[in-house]
């Protein structure tokens, strides 16, 4: 079951004098099990893509398709865009927009609950949920908004996770993390991936894209204005100041202008690019 998006439009304030096409004709594929990126400036649409995937915004023109539901202006009003909503979890970049229960579990209970599971059965996923993301038993009765914001982030994952999307989109995941809690939360998610998820992470880090995606959309201006590989994506955009490099890219470019033959397609961390200057080294000692 993978997505497809095709000849996607999206205005904000259509009726206004001040109205912004923030989609214009965007048009791709996400297969099963992909982990991908969606990347751009700020205001590029990609937040309003990752709405209209679960259907929290219904396209003006052309549709998305998730097996068999499409999400389209003629289809608004289907009683599938609520199953749909069962298959594509979104988790918020502010995970406080999406707790509101009295205590932890509740709040992960509550999606479940709201598609028509009994609350003793509602608690025993909510249960599993915090399980999978490092929340033990101690978590169940507290307050969520007196939770740190890494706790409240797996809370509002495992409020996702306990109703079984099998596509997960995270806008921004780690903004506001130190590095130790990024890699963590980053852990988890590539966990998800391995047990069968398709993860769509929307992100302007750029170390997270060359590290983890294995393929990356990139959005400018409302229009998908590049598709491919993170290292097909950097050499892309070397001349272009709205998006970082990876250090780690530009430290690899720069030894492969001075006549290093570095394949950038394999460095995706430093511990790659120090394999990759000790093999041309071996070749020419």
């Amino acid at each position: 079951m993978g997505i497809k998006i095709e000849n996607l439009f999206y205005t904000y304030g259509k009726k206004a004098s001040n109205s912004t096409l923030a989609l214009n004709d965007v048009s791709f594929a996400i297969n099963d099990n992909d982990f991908v990126a969606i990347v751009g400036e700020t205001g590029s649409g990609k937040s309003t893509l990752a709405q209209c995937l679960n259907a929290l915004i219904i396209p003006d023109k052309g549709q998305v398709v998730v097996d068999d539901i499409v999400v389209s202006y003629k289809n608004r009003k289907s009683k599938k865009m609520r199953d749909l909503r069962k298959r594509v979890g979104l988790v918020f970049q502010f995970p406080e927009y999406q707790l509101f229960e009295e205590t932890v579990e509740k709040d992960v209970a509550f999606g479940v609950k709201n598609f028509g599971v009994k609350n003793e059965e509602a608690l025993e996923e909510a249960h599993k949920a915090l399980a999978q993301v490092g929340l033990d038993e101690s978590y169940y009765k507290r307050p969520p908004f007196e939770l740190s914001g890494g706790e409240r982030r797996k809370v509002a994952i495992a409020g996702i996770l306990a109703i079984k999307p099998d596509i997960i989109i995270f806008d921004e995941p780690t903004v506001g993390f130190d590095p130790a809690s990024a890699k963590e939360l980053m852990g988890l998610i590539v966990e998800m991936h391995k047990h069968g998820k398709t993860i769509i992470v929307i992100t302007h880090d750029m170390d997270l894209v060359n590290e983890y995606a294995q393929k990356v959309f990139m959005l400018e201006n409302g229009k998908l204005a590049f598709e491919g590989t993170p290292s097909e994506l950097f050499l892309h955009v070397q001349n272009y100041d709205r998006l970082d490099i990876p250090k780690v890219i530009k430290l690899a470019l720069a030894l492969k202008e001075k006549g290093m033959d570095i394949d950038i397609n394999s460095v995706r961390s430093i511990d790659d690019l120090i394999e990759a200057i000790n093999c041309w080294r071996n070749k020419h000692e």
